[in-house]
Protein backbone atom coordinates (compact mmCIF):
# COMPACT_ATOMS: atom_id res chain seq x y z
CA UNK A 1 0.00 0.00 0.00
CA UNK A 2 3.12 2.41 0.40
CA UNK A 3 4.79 1.52 -2.36
CA UNK A 4 1.76 2.43 -4.44
CA UNK A 5 1.12 5.82 -2.45
CA UNK A 6 5.09 6.57 -2.74
CA UNK A 7 4.31 5.90 -6.98
CA UNK A 8 1.54 8.16 -7.16
CA UNK A 9 2.90 10.84 -5.23
CA UNK A 10 6.08 10.77 -7.31
CA UNK A 11 3.58 10.22 -10.96
CA UNK A 12 1.86 13.67 -9.36
CA UNK A 13 5.35 15.41 -9.03
CA UNK A 14 6.83 14.70 -12.77
CA UNK A 15 3.26 15.58 -14.39
CA UNK A 16 3.72 18.84 -12.00
CA UNK A 17 7.16 19.54 -13.07
CA UNK A 18 6.54 18.61 -16.40
CA UNK A 19 3.81 21.39 -17.30
CA UNK A 20 5.34 24.08 -14.83
CA UNK A 21 9.04 23.75 -16.48
CA UNK A 22 9.35 25.10 -21.22
CA UNK A 23 10.46 22.21 -22.92
CA UNK A 24 14.19 21.33 -23.08
CA UNK A 25 16.30 19.25 -25.45
CA UNK A 26 19.17 18.58 -23.47
CA UNK A 27 19.51 17.77 -19.81
CA UNK A 28 23.40 18.91 -19.95
CA UNK A 29 23.95 22.16 -17.84
CA UNK A 30 24.79 24.85 -20.13
CA UNK A 31 28.61 25.49 -19.51
CA UNK A 32 30.24 29.05 -17.83
CA UNK A 33 32.42 31.25 -19.48
CA UNK A 34 35.67 30.26 -18.21
CA UNK A 35 37.75 33.58 -17.17
CA UNK A 36 41.61 33.16 -17.49
CA UNK A 37 44.76 34.96 -15.83
CA UNK A 38 45.53 38.33 -17.11
CA UNK A 39 48.55 39.53 -19.15
CA UNK A 40 50.16 42.05 -17.12
CA UNK A 41 53.05 41.07 -15.17
CA UNK A 42 51.96 42.71 -11.84
CA UNK A 43 48.16 41.90 -11.96
CA UNK A 44 46.94 39.68 -9.10
CA UNK A 45 45.58 36.00 -10.58
CA UNK A 46 41.70 35.67 -10.55
CA UNK A 47 40.27 32.62 -10.14
CA UNK A 48 39.35 30.37 -13.27
CA UNK A 49 36.55 28.03 -11.95
CA UNK A 50 33.76 28.64 -9.24
CA UNK A 51 30.74 30.45 -9.64
CA UNK A 52 30.57 34.49 -10.22
CA UNK A 53 29.62 36.84 -7.12
CA UNK A 54 27.24 38.50 -7.48
CA UNK A 55 26.31 41.76 -5.08
CA UNK A 56 23.85 41.59 -2.59
CA UNK A 57 20.21 42.89 -3.35
CA UNK A 58 19.37 44.97 -0.28
CA UNK A 59 15.45 45.54 -0.49
CA UNK A 60 14.45 47.80 1.97
CA UNK A 61 10.84 47.12 4.15
CA UNK A 62 8.21 50.28 3.03
CA UNK A 63 8.15 53.22 5.58
CA UNK A 64 5.09 53.16 7.39
CA UNK A 65 3.44 56.77 6.80
CA UNK A 66 4.42 59.63 9.66
CA UNK A 67 2.04 60.68 12.05
CA UNK A 68 0.53 57.38 12.60
CA UNK A 69 -2.14 57.17 9.61
CA UNK A 70 -3.26 54.11 7.69
CA UNK A 71 -3.30 52.09 10.80
CA UNK A 72 0.67 52.59 11.43
CA UNK A 73 0.94 53.05 15.02
CA UNK A 74 2.88 55.87 16.07
CA UNK A 75 6.38 54.87 17.29
CA UNK A 76 6.82 55.53 20.98
CA UNK A 77 10.58 56.09 22.36
CA UNK A 78 11.42 53.61 25.10
CA UNK A 79 12.54 56.00 27.98
CA UNK A 80 14.91 55.67 30.89
CA UNK A 81 13.62 55.66 33.97
CA UNK A 82 14.95 58.00 36.38
CA UNK A 83 17.13 57.28 38.94
CA UNK A 84 15.07 58.02 42.29
CA UNK A 85 12.46 60.60 43.28
CA UNK A 86 11.16 62.42 47.12
CA UNK A 87 8.82 64.57 48.03
CA UNK A 88 6.37 62.95 45.94
CA UNK A 89 3.01 64.09 46.77
CA UNK A 90 -0.97 62.81 45.23
CA UNK A 91 -3.62 65.59 46.37
CA UNK A 92 -7.19 64.93 45.26
CA UNK A 93 -8.71 66.55 42.92
CA UNK A 94 -12.40 67.98 41.94
CA UNK A 95 -12.18 65.04 38.74
CA UNK A 96 -9.59 62.63 40.21
CA UNK A 97 -6.02 63.10 41.42
CA UNK A 98 -2.44 65.11 41.15
CA UNK A 99 0.82 63.49 41.24
CA UNK A 100 4.10 66.15 41.74
CA UNK A 101 7.59 65.68 43.41
CA UNK A 102 11.20 65.39 42.48
CA UNK A 103 12.93 63.21 40.85
CA UNK A 104 16.80 62.48 40.11
CA UNK A 105 18.44 62.41 36.54
CA UNK A 106 21.27 62.21 34.56
CA UNK A 107 22.13 65.98 33.57
CA UNK A 108 20.70 68.84 33.51
CA UNK A 109 19.70 68.67 29.81
CA UNK A 110 17.11 65.97 31.18
CA UNK A 111 13.19 66.04 32.30
CA UNK A 112 11.24 64.01 34.20
CA UNK A 113 7.72 63.18 33.99
CA UNK A 114 5.26 60.91 35.22
CA UNK A 115 4.33 57.65 32.62
CA UNK A 116 1.35 55.12 33.23
CA UNK A 117 2.10 51.85 33.04
CA UNK A 118 -1.03 50.66 30.69
CA UNK A 119 -0.62 46.47 31.71
CA UNK A 120 -1.97 47.23 35.30
CA UNK A 121 -5.15 48.34 35.45
CA UNK A 122 -5.37 48.53 39.81
CA UNK A 123 -3.91 49.88 41.62
CA UNK A 124 -2.40 52.65 39.23
CA UNK A 125 1.05 51.94 38.97
CA UNK A 126 3.43 55.09 37.28
CA UNK A 127 7.31 55.27 36.14
CA UNK A 128 9.10 58.33 36.83
CA UNK A 129 11.10 58.84 33.20
CA UNK A 130 13.78 61.16 32.20
CA UNK A 131 14.05 62.29 28.82
CA UNK A 132 15.76 65.09 27.07
CA UNK A 133 14.44 68.57 27.24
CA UNK A 134 13.32 69.44 23.32
CA UNK A 135 15.28 73.31 23.60
CA UNK A 136 18.67 71.48 24.68
CA UNK A 137 18.88 68.70 21.64
CA UNK A 138 21.86 70.21 20.44
CA UNK A 139 23.72 71.12 23.46
CA UNK A 140 26.62 69.35 24.96
CA UNK A 141 25.61 68.71 29.02
CA UNK A 142 27.54 67.60 30.95
CA UNK A 143 26.62 64.05 33.24
CA UNK A 144 25.91 65.10 36.93
CA UNK A 145 23.27 64.17 38.79
CA UNK A 146 20.71 66.38 39.63
CA UNK A 147 17.34 66.86 41.10
CA UNK A 148 14.29 68.17 38.68
CA UNK A 149 10.64 68.77 38.97
CA UNK A 150 8.68 65.92 37.54
CA UNK A 151 5.84 67.17 35.42
CA UNK A 152 2.90 67.24 37.06
CA UNK A 153 0.10 64.45 36.16
CA UNK A 154 -3.57 65.37 36.87
CA UNK A 155 -5.70 62.36 36.33
CA UNK A 156 -9.01 62.12 35.79
CA UNK A 157 -10.67 59.22 38.10
CA UNK A 158 -14.51 59.26 39.51
CA UNK A 159 -13.09 57.54 42.65
CA UNK A 160 -9.20 57.72 43.28
CA UNK A 161 -7.84 55.23 44.73
CA UNK A 162 -7.64 54.90 48.86
CA UNK A 163 -4.38 53.16 49.29
CA UNK A 164 -2.70 55.55 46.75
CA UNK A 165 -1.15 54.39 43.84
CA UNK A 166 2.68 53.48 43.24
CA UNK A 167 5.37 54.55 41.44
CA UNK A 168 8.44 53.40 40.62
CA UNK A 169 11.72 54.37 39.89
CA UNK A 170 15.35 52.81 38.74
CA UNK A 171 15.75 52.93 43.26
CA UNK A 172 12.90 51.28 43.67
CA UNK A 173 9.02 51.49 44.10
CA UNK A 174 6.95 53.90 46.24
CA UNK A 175 3.63 54.05 47.32
CA UNK A 176 2.05 57.08 47.47
CA UNK A 177 -1.17 58.47 49.52
CA UNK A 178 -3.63 60.28 47.83
CA UNK A 179 -4.47 63.00 50.11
Amino acid sequence: MNLRLVAALAGAVMIVSAAAAPAQTTMAPTPMPVVGPTTTPNAMPMATTGPTMMPPVHTMAPMPPAGGSAGYPIPVPRSALALDARALRGTRTATGYRLTGQAEVRDACTAAKFQRLLGNIFPPFFNVVQYRRPGTMGLLCIQRLTWVTIAPLNVTSAAPPHLGVSVHTAKGTTRVPIR
